[in-house]
């Protein structure tokens, strides 16, 4: 792999799916493009060794089990965009490239283990002003993820199970449950009697679970 090549020049797999090279370049510290022309991404365990891949190809998607990703987490901030997916984080990126500054913001990528020690880690590093948005997918585990993240951020514990086509949620206080098809951050906030901080993102087309679902959906229509 040749990692001086990618920081200079686009990924032909973004560039070919129409992402600005210029959020292409947010997201290159930790990227690659190997001799197939996939792009892979660098997780990392606890010692900071790799641990983990990410792989984009042109049609799949092959999310990282282990480790996290953190870019651009100075003390300058404003906001952190956290997923379990480089993919659905860049398409989102280069969706709302209009409406967010990115040269503001940092990102977390969690593979999807979930390790939540590894989350808290990063998220302790962060400046007090900046607010924490997610971006997992609109599956239940995708809203559980957003419901962890709020809960590190608070240092609440609370465990999730599912089962009987409800998301029960326990703490020390008591136990909750909600309808799968109904639960969410904010109904979890709401039943814990707690306030949201966390900002949630999901595709608006019902028919898709992340960003790079949408944008695999676009690209296949106008290709």
């Amino acid at each position: 792999m040749n990692r001086t090549m990618t920081l200079r020049e686009k990924f032909d797999i973004l560039t070919y799916k129409g992402v600005d090279k210029d959020i292409q370049r947010l997201f290159s510290k930790y990227a690659s493009q190997d001799n197939k022309g996939q792009i892979v991404f660098d997780f990392f365990d606890h010692q900071g060794h790799r641990c983990d891949t990410e792989i984009l190809s042109l049609h799949r998607n092959k999310q990282a089990s282990f480790g996290i990703s953190a870019l651009n987490l100075s003390d300058n901030i404003r906001s952190v965009f956290a997923s379990d997916s480089y993919a659905s984080l860049i398409y989102f990126a280069n969706q709302f490239k209009g409406r967010i500054s990115f040269e503001k913001a940092g990102f977390l990528v969690i593979g999807a283990e979930f390790d939540s020690n590894l989350l808290k880690k990063s998220i302790e590093k962060l400046p007090r002003k900046a607010k924490i948005n997610t971006m997992f997918s609109s599956s239940v585990l995708g809203r559980v993820m957003d419901c962890k993240v709020q809960d590190l951020i608070h240092d609440r514990y609370c465990s999730y199970r599912l089962g009987n086509d409800l998301v029960q949620f326990e703490n020390a206080k008591k136990v909750s449950s909600e309808p799968i098809q109904s639960f969410s951050l904010r109904t979890y906030c709401i039943t814990q009697g707690v306030l949201q901080t966390v900002r949630t993102f999901k595709p608006k087309k019902k028919a898709f679970e992340s960003f790079y679902e949408l944008n695999q959906q676009a690209w296949d229509v106008f290709k």
